[in-house]
C-alpha cells in the first residue's frame, strides 16, 4: 500500500441507540472510526439502481483502508461520511492478510 495516496479523511458511522434529555431512547447515526482512506473511482459511468419502481442513477465509489482493530470492526449496515456526502456501505472486501480493506460505496437515498 502507498501511504501517500492515503489522502482523504473519511469517518465510518454506525447507527445507536441513545438517551435524550428526557431519558428516552433515540436511535442515531454516531461515528465509529475515523480513518485516512484512498479514493478509488469504479468508473465514469453511473449505474443503475431500482429505488420506489423507478431506474435511478446510482454513483459507486471504492474507499481502500489500512486493516486495523478498528477498521476490521466495520461492518455492512454501517455507512461511510466523506466531502458532506454520506456514502451506504455495499461491502467490504479484505486485501493480503489483514493489510487492506476496500469499501464498495454508494451515494446515500437518505
Amino acid at each position: 500500500m502507498i501511504i501517500g495516496k492515503s489522502d482523504r479523511r473519511i469517518t465510518v458511522q454506525r447507527y445507536t441507540t441513545t438517551t435524550n434529555d428526557f431519558g428516552e431512547r433515540v436511535q442515531t447515526w454516531a461515528n465509529f472510526v475515523t480513518v485516512w482512506a484512498e479514493l478509488m473511482k469504479t468508473g465514469e459511468r453511473m449505474n443503475e439502481t431500482i429505488i420506489a419502481d423507478q431506474d435511478m442513477p446510482v454513483q459507486r465509489v471504492r474507499f481502500k483502508i489500512r486493516s486495523s482493530t478498528e477498521s476490521r470492526a466495520i461492518k455492512a449496515d454501517d455507512r461511510v461520511i466523506y466531502d458532506g456526502k454520506t456514502y451506504d456501505l455495499l461491502g467490504i472486501a479484505e486485501i493480503g492478510r489483514r493489510d487492506q480493506l476496500v469499501l464498495l460505496c454508494s451515494i446515500s437515498g437518505t
